[in-house]
């Protein structure tokens, strides 16, 4: 793994009708949003990951998960403005995001880490798995240009290293949705190492530096909450 940690983690609400178990659309429901989400979509669940949602003021709030409005409105921290995508965690995933940072104009004042991502039904808890949130602080951040650009990006890549195509089949017969556990079975287990990293002395730190971890930018609206690690 690559990229830092989130100092944060995104609990999201899930209706009781929601595919979680099955889904049949995982590809296609995106194309009612944009063109470059379902292609965004497809290139991510080939690489063994899964678009899960995007939020932006420009788009709205869209993706895999948002069939309805999803978003948790408490406890602690809400956004509408500002830019968030989360896609599930895979390897192949992450080097293709790291390289869309890189090799893309559109890219520049974003940021990104690995988070985990708590799915809520009805106030009960379902699932938490580890994923990677793009953000960008800025409040009115147009993600149009770096969409257009992930996509063909994302195609390329996936083209290049032969990946199967896995969304093909989902589409034709279902896809059984998973999560994928951060590394030491569980998230515990990481937010642990985090701790003693951050109460060693200062000397120490100089030295071996500190938790691998990134602050979540304040966000503000009625949209998302955080829970802050």
């Amino acid at each position: 793994m690559y990229l830092p940690f989130w100092s944060a983690e995104i609990n999201v609400e899930i209706p009781p009708w929601f595919p979680y178990g099955r889904d049949y659309t995982p590809v296609s429901v995106n194309r009612f949003f944009d063109s470059a989400l379902e292609s965004i979509a497809a290139s991510s669940m080939d690489m063994n990951s899964e678009f899960l949602f995007l939020a932006s003021p420009t788009v709205g709030c869209v993706g895999n998960l948002p069939r309805e409005r999803f978003f948790r409105h408490e406890p602690e921290n809400f956004f509408n403005l500002g830019f968030l995508m989360i896609f599930g965690f895979s390897d192949e995933i992450e080097k293709a995001l790291m390289l869309s940072v890189v090799k893309l104009e559109a890219a520049k004042g974003l940021m990104m880490g690995v988070t985990t991502c708590a799915l809520w039904r009805d106030d009960i808890f379902v699932k938490r798995m580890k994923a990677i949130a793009i953000v960008s602080d800025d409040p009115f951040y147009d993600c149009s240009e770096y969409l257009k650009g992930l996509a063909k990006l994302l195609e390329a890549v996936r083209n290049i290293v032969h990946a199967p195509k896995l969304s093909y089949y989902a589409e034709k017969f279902g896809y059984d949705r998973f999560v994928i556990k951060l590394e030491g079975t569980d998230p515990y287990t990481i937010r642990t190492s985090q701790i003693i990293s951050e109460i060693e002395d200062d000397g120490v730190r100089e030295i071996v530096g500190g938790s691998p971890q990134i602050d979540f930018p304040p966000f503000f609206g009625l949209s998302i909450t955080i829970t802050q690690n």
